[in-house]
């Protein structure tokens, strides 16, 4: 048997696991795994960027885009401090994330030897992740490493976290590669029988039935069943308030909206089933208060049966299989009673229309240009497919009100849960990669982008043709206008608390530093031509868009409206 070191051992794993793509910042005791990566080129791309952040970010875009675990490996302490927020958000997302660190040598553990771990550099993510491990040895790489994957590919998703000791690139072994190959996780468990002959019953009797489709019903392929099931029904669908994976398509006429802008639906509902909702409770707005009828909460989580909330009925299983078998259990409602229903969740539907065009018309032919004239051109503008990445803080809930999504692979954000300052920006470069077919446009608050600013590097490194919106408000105006809502005195004071960019930011200045086509515009029609230009040219573009302050008091009032 061929003899190989420890590096080269790894690389030849994951070819086997089938990574079409690794991520990595190359540092002092690397270079073994960095030549194995170049050896290695033709199988696995390798991906880069300037910092730990931004790279641990775009590999769990490029996780979330694929359903599937990436493999990123950092260096040292330091770069697992700055990787940690892709830990933090990978928990909170449920995203499949092999997380692994180049540690301390093992001959000089204990040392304080260059850059040191007073422990194990794992303790540093513990909290975060489903399992971690130090490799102890090169031999036990293919071993640990399948194993990972098998974990973070394990519903509920999420993080592991491996540290390989530096001197184990080097370590010589026997190559066991080809012991290994990507495991079939087969995790299609269903509530059982009798649970979903009483989840069908209460929805067959009930008058006003209502589903919230969540996160998890797109994260793991249960679409098409939530579907089915509410045209079965006739009933009323609802989303999360901050949606990271979207659940059910905003076009379906049965759809309603956010829960936090149907409040009254819930409360007066006589039965609700959550579908793998997360309920993320801020202290700032009041929880989602469900009134006298029966809640059921549906989750492939034991962790998140009762956590948010203490329902009738909590429902442990995958979200797809089981909400077909609910739906086969369910059979054929009346008509008259399906017809009933029907009536009042399109009601619901044009009501919510009715709300979204409101939105839409403030201010739309003013300039500085506000959300709703943006996210028109935008849509107007970006191809067929197109993949949204939400993330601009004060316009957040506006584009997830005002694009209309049919395909609900097609829009993605980050919730409550990980509030990740500076995810949309990296993310949008790892869903570029999953999804080269696809245009994908990432619509980023000014604030926001400049936590992770120096990613779209990466893409001009790399030629990830993702198209960077960047709003430009002056600076932390969402802040400012909460502050005002609460009667605060900071929010006389956004100069002093570093709220107001001053000096201002040229951001699309700065992205042609970087190697990213920038430009700033000020008007529609110049929105719109850029948008054109940047989504025929396949580059990687940002478009610097000069947007009202005043969306940020619109922001604060529907975050903080309680219906």
């Amino acid at each position: 048997m061929e003899s190989v070191n420890g590096a080269e051992l790894l690389v030849r794993t994951l070819v086997r696991l089938e990574q079409r793509h690794a991520f990595n910042i190359v540092g002092l005791g690397l270079f073994p795994l960095a030549e194995a990566f170049h050896r290695h080129r033709s199988e696995i791309r390798y991906i880069s960027a300037l910092n730990e952040t931004n790279l641990g970010l775009i590999a769990e875009g490029y996780a979330r885009a694929n359903r599937s675990a990436a493999f990123v490996n950092v260096y040292h302490a330091s770069g697992t401090g700055l990787g940690m927020m892709a830990l933090t958000t990978a928990w909170a997302e449920s995203v499949p994330l092999v997380f692994t660190s180049t540690t301390s040598s093992r001959a000089l553990s204990g040392r304080d030897q260059y850059a040191a771990v007073p422990r194990a550099v794992t303790e540093m993510s513990e909290q975060f992740t489903k399992w971690s491990c130090e490799v102890p040895s090169a031999a036990r790489i293919p071993e640990i490493v399948q194993r990972a994957f098998q974990i973070a590919n394990t519903p509920p998703y999420g993080p592991v976290h491996l540290a390989f000791p530096m001197d184990v690139w080097l370590e010589t072994t026997e190559d066991t590669s080809g012991s290994v190959g990507p495991a079939d996780v087969l995790a299609d468990f269903t509530a059982s029988p009798s649970t979903v002959a009483r989840v069908a019953q209460l929805l067959r009797d009930s008058t006003d039935p209502v589903l919230v489709a969540g996160s998890e019903v797109a994260r793991y392929g249960g679409v098409d069943a939530a579907v089915a099931l509410a045209e079965r029904l006739g009933c009323t669908v609802l989303s999360e308030d901050k949606i990271s994976d979207l659940g059910f398509p905003t076009v379906h006429p049965q759809f309603a909206g956010r829960i936090g802008a149907n409040r009254s639906v819930v409360a007066e509902a006589d039965v609700v089933v959550l579908l793998g909702v997360e309920l993320t409770e801020s202290g700032l707005t009041a929880p989602i208060e469900f009134g006298a009828g029966t809640t059921v909460v549906l989750t492939a989580d034991a962790v998140s049966l009762t956590r948010q909330l203490r329902p009738d009925l909590a429902v442990l299983g995958m979200p797809g299989p089981t909400l077909e078998a609910i739906g086969h259990a369910v059979g054929d409602v009346e008509p008259e009673v399906r017809e009933r229903r029907l009536a009042v969740a399109q009601q619901r539907h044009r009501a919510r229309d009715a709300r979204v065009a409101q939105i839409r018309a403030i201010r739309f032919d003013d300039e500085p240009l506000a959300i709703g004239r943006i996210v028109t051109e935008i849509e107007a503008a970006m191809p067929e497919g197109t993949i949204v990445v939400n993330h601009c803080a004060s316009g957040e809930p506006f584009l997830e009100d005002l694009i209309p999504i049919g395909d609900t692979d097609t829009f993605f954000g980050i919730s409550s849960k990980a509030s990740a300052q500076g995810w949309g920006g990296p993310a949008s470069i790892g869903f570029q990669l999953a999804r080269p077919d696809r245009h994908v446009v990432a619509v980023l608050g000014d604030g926001g982008f400049m936590f992770s600013s120096t990613a779209i590097n990466a893409a001009a490194q790399f030629g990830v043709p993702v198209v960077f919106v960047v709003l430009n408000n002056g600076g932390w105006r969402d802040i400012a206008a909460l502050a005002r809502v609460a009667r605060s005195p900071l929010a006389q004071a956004e100069q002093v608390m570093g709220w107001e960019f001053d000096p201002a930011i040229d951001h699309a200045a700065f992205a042609s530093s970087l190697g990213v086509t920038g430009t700033r515009v000020r008007t529609s029609a110049e929105l719109r031509t850029a948008l054109d230009a940047a989504f025929a040219s396949r580059q990687p573009t940002l478009i610097e868009v000069i947007n009202s302050p005043e969306d940020a008091d619109e922001f604060s009032r529907v975050f903080t409206q309680s219906d």
